[in-house]
C-alpha cells in the first residue's frame, strides 16, 4: 500500500511538472515549431494519384440534425474535381480530407434550400486561395444567375479587402468572382472521359430540382440532391455503380413529430412532418434498388441525421447487403476496368 502511495504520488509530482513547463513561452515555442512542421508537411503531400473514380462524402446531414456537415459531394477522377451542392459545415470536411481545391472544375447545385448552398462563397474563397487558375463557375437549374449574383455582390468587399491584403497576383480579382451556368435535364459537360448528366428531381414545390449523373472510362456516380423516387430516378440509376440517395426514416420522422404536438410545439411538429412528402423514404429506395441494376446505394442527407447506433439501426431496417448509410469524411473509391467498390471510413 505504502508502495502504491509513493508511485502514486511521483506521478503527480511528474504530471505538475509537466503542466508547469508547458507554460513557459520556450517550451510552448518548441511544441508550436514542432507542430506546424508536421502540419505543414502533411499539407504540402500532394493529393494522391489514382486511375480510380473517387466519390467523397463532404457533407451527409438534412437542416433536421446536428453532428454532421450538410450535403455535399465531391466528385474526383485525374483529370477532374466537381463538388455536388455546398451545405453548412462542408467546407471544413474538404479541408479535412484535403481535396485539391486548386484544381477545382465546377459547383454543381442541385436545388437552391439554403443547406445546399449555404457555403457556396467559402468554396470559393478556399479554392481562390488555393490557386485556382480559372473563376470557378456555379451548375445549376434556372434561378443560378440570380444565386451567382446574390453571392458575388454580398462578398464584394471581402474580395476586395483580400485581394488588396495579399496582392492582385496572389489573388487575382477576377478569379474571386463567381461565374454561372444555367443547365437543363440532359448532358451538361462532356470533358474528356467524364461525361455529366443531370436529370430532373421531384421535390415539391421547389421546380426545377436536379440530380447529377457522372460517367466515367466506364465507371459511373448517380448523386440524387433532394428527390422523391420517380421515373427519372430509375432511369438515369440503370447500370450505374453507386447511388448517393437522400434518405428519410418514415419512422423516426412520424414519431418524432408526434412527439412534438403532443409537448405542444405545434409549429416544430407541422415542419417535422412537411418534409415526408418530399424527400425519399429508405423503403422507396430499397424498392428502387430491387427494380434496377445498381451496384451499390448509399444513403445521404439524412433525414434526420440519426444520433446514435439505435437510430441508425432504424435507417437501416429492410437495408440489402449492398446499402450502406453515408457518414461525413467516408469515401468511395471506383477503379476503372473493374466492378470494385471500395468503401473508407474515416
Amino acid at each position: 500500500m505504502k508502495k502504491a502511495l509513493i508511485i502514486i504520488a511521483i506521478v503527480l509530482v511528474l504530471v505538475l511538472s509537466v503542466q508547469a513547463l508547458l507554460k513557459t513561452p520556450a517550451v510552448q515555442d518548441a511544441a508550436l515549431t514542432s507542430l506546424s512542421a508536421m502540419v505543414a508537411a502533411q499539407n504540402a503531400k500532394p493529393f494522391p494519384a489514382s486511375e480510380s473514380l473517387k466519390v467523397f462524402v463532404c457533407g451527409s446531414a438534412s437542416p433536421l440534425g446536428m453532428g454532421q456537415a450538410q450535403a455535399c459531394i465531391g466528385i474526383i477522377t485525374p483529370e477532374h474535381f466537381y463538388l455536388i451542392d455546398s451545405g453548412a459545415g462542408s467546407t471544413a470536411n474538404i479541408n479535412r480530407l484535403r481535396l485539391p481545391t486548386e484544381r477545382l472544375q465546377g459547383l454543381l447545385i442541385t436545388h437552391f434550400h439554403s443547406d445546399h448552398i449555404a457555403e457556396i462563397y467559402e468554396v470559393n474563397l478556399g479554392s481562390w486561395i488555393a490557386g485556382r487558375p480559372t473563376p470557378l463557375t456555379l451548375f445549376g437549374p434556372s434561378g443560378i444567375n440570380e444565386i451567382t449574383d446574390a453571392v458575388n455582390a454580398g462578398y464584394r468587399l471581402d474580395r476586395q479587402y483580400r485581394t488588396a491584403h495579399h496582392g492582385a497576383e496572389l489573388l487575382p480579382p477576377a478569379l474571386g468572382v463567381l461565374q454561372h451556368k444555367t443547365i437543363t435535364p440532359g448532358v451538361i459537360i462532356e470533358d474528356g472521359a467524364l461525361t455529366i448528366t443531370a436529370y430532373v428531381a421531384e421535390h415539391p414545390p421547389i421546380e426545377p430540382a436536379v440530380g447529377y449523373r457522372f460517367d466515367y472510362r466506364g465507371r459511373s456516380v448517380v448523386v440524387s440532391g433532394d428527390s422523391n423516387i420517380n421515373g427519372d430516378t430509375l432511369d438515369i440509376v440503370n447500370g450505374a455503380d453507386l447511388l448517393l440517395h437522400d434518405a428519410l426514416s418514415l419512422p423516426t420522422v412520424s414519431i418524432l413529430s408526434d412527439a412534438m404536438g403532443n409537448a405542444g410545439q405545434a409549429r416544430q411538429s407541422k415542419i417535422v412532418a412537411d418534409v415526408i412528402d418530399y424527400h425519399a423514404s429508405t423503403e422507396s429506395i430499397i424498392e428502387l434498388g430491387k427494380q434496377s441494376n445498381v451496384n451499390m446505394v448509399a444513403f445521404y442527407h439524412l433525414v434526420p441525421v440519426p444520433l446514435n447506433s439505435a437510430l441508425d439501426a432504424v435507417f437501416e431496417r429492410g437495408m440489402p447487403d449492398n446499402f450502406l448509410l453515408a457518414k461525413d469524411l467516408m469515401w468511395f473509391e471506383l477503379p476503372v476496368g473493374s466492378d470494385e467498390i471500395a468503401v473508407n471510413h474515416p
